[in-house]
């Protein structure tokens, strides 16, 4: 383990009691909602003692890894929104995620548990995101290290009904090939890319991709979440796969020039909005949401499309208005407030205050 995870100081265990966001474009009313939101996460979800996050507001310490990448995030986005030093806080996190989760080269979802590619593909844009603020090259490469786990559990067996595809975990007791595996293994593949400009990255990002062209993508032109070895596919269409998709399909674009790639996120994009209209308060998890939305907000910035940064505005602004609690700053879809869905708020607020908020 590296020294530069395990930097720990007093600043570093501490809730932030404020976070107070810089002047001009990011002192929006969204740079605002997600220090808001942020200070009501660490204040209700995270426990001191540990050094880790409830998954739950009541619950005891001690998250999967999932819930812990999102979080974790969330500490990220607002490193890059503050004008205070809060990287300490994200420091303490990525020291805490080495304790529990870290397996060789990759992460398990749970202590001594399994390890799951779509947990590690999250927690390796994680650590982009963190070496695109800070320059920390460990982190970039613990990022690639997860790719090259994400590259070996690529299915090259041609007897396979649809081969290829990434496999959604490492156990044998489920041999499901999932778009959320496979769309966010190219998307951290294009984010090395565009780091290294070693050419297997983008290699490697564009097979991912014709893949799930190939085997997920439905009449509807939108994504299917999986199929199984015998070739049977799960039809279930979510929000954060069709995010995913579009955010690798734009970086495709950014980093190569291919207009084809532009077309085929704006296609997804426009077939969800019609797809998702009057679901996404009853029928879509607002972590699956908020990555939508803000992988719409990449397509916009990249198209100009300012229908595409509405609907991610209306969200945030219904979730603002019917999902929190004034008093203590809690996001609650459904019962206690989540983890996952106070980080997933948290970082949407974040990327309306980077797209310009109002």
């Amino acid at each position: 383990m590296q020294r530069a995870f395990l930097v720990v100081n007093l600043a570093a265990i501490l809730v932030l009691s404020a976070v107070a966001v810089a002047p001009g474009r990011a002192a929006s009313k969204d740079a605002a909602r997600a220090a808001e939101s942020f200070n009501a996460m660490e204040r209700y979800l995270y426990d001191r003692r540990s050094g880790d996050y409830r998954e739950r507001v009541g619950a005891p310490a001690g998250t999967h890894a999932w819930p812990f990448s999102q979080a974790l995030a969330a500490n990220i986005s607002i490193a890059r929104l503050s004008r205070l030093s809060v990287r300490a806080p994200v420091r303490a996190r990525l020291a805490t995620l080495e304790r529990r989760f870290r397996s060789a080269a990759a992460y398990v979802a749970w202590p001594h548990g399994d390890l799951y590619l779509d947990d590690n593909e999250w927690l390796a844009e994680d650590f982009l995101d963190w070496s695109d603020l800070t320059g920390d090259r460990l982190a970039r490469a613990r990022a690639a290290a997860i790719f090259s786990a994400v590259v070996d559990a690529w299915d090259d067996a041609a007897t396979h009904p649809c081969a290829g595809g990434v496999f959604w975990t490492t156990s044998p007791a489920n041999r499901d090939r999932n778009t959320v595996s496979t769309a966010n293994g190219a998307l951290v593949g294009l984010r090395l890319y565009a780091a290294t400009k070693q050419a297997r990255y983008l290699s490697w990002s564009k097979r991912m991709l014709a893949w799930l062209d190939r085997c997920m993508l439905g009449p509807d032109g939108l994504y299917a979440d999986h199929i199984a070895l015998d070739g049977t596919v799960d039809g279930a269409e979510w929000s954060y796969n069709q995010g995913s998709v579009i955010g690798a399909d734009v970086l495709l674009y950014e980093l190569t020039g291919d207009t084809s790639a532009l077309a085929r996120a704006e296609q997804v994009a426009d077939a969800a909005l019609v797809h998702f209209a009057g679901r996404w308060s009853n029928a879509e998890p607002a972590e699956f949401a908020a990555i939508f939305f803000r992988n719409l907000l990449a397509l916009a910035a990249a198209d100009g499309r300012a229908n595409y940064v509405a609907a991610a505005e209306g969200y945030g602004d219904t979730a603002w208005r019917t999902a929190r609690n004034a008093r203590t700053g809690l996001f609650a879809f459904s019962g206690k407030t989540r983890l996952l869905e106070q980080a997933a708020l948290v970082q949407l607020y974040a990327a309306l205050a980077v797209t310009g908020g109002r």
